[in-house]
């Protein structure tokens, strides 16, 4: 599957052109901070089991990060994250 970036806010949360959110995991954030706006990404299922069940894979630089699908706006996805690695 493929998609435009529409922007990764602060938490971590990317929206995407077909209107999907991802949560990217917390610790590969800094990989994306040169991904911009209008940028194809691609959308893999990783293993199963997997903490993150998605990679997303900036078409232009091969950049790959792991997420999961949200089904809306998830507030502080990624201090989520973190507090779940925290936890284990």
């Amino acid at each position: 599957m493929m998609s435009k970036l529409v922007l990764i806010d602060g938490e971590g949360v990317a929206e995407l052109s077909d209107g999907t959110h991802w949560c990217i995991a917390y610790d590969q954030l800094p990989k994306t901070q040169r991904w911009l706006k209008g940028a194809e990404i691609s959308i893999t299922l990783q293993p199963r089991g997997s903490m993150w069940p998605y990679t997303l894979t900036h078409q232009q630089t091969g950049q790959a990060v792991s997420a999961s699908a949200l089904g809306g706006q998830a507030p502080r996805c990624a201090l989520n994250a973190v507090r779940l690695a925290r936890s284990i």
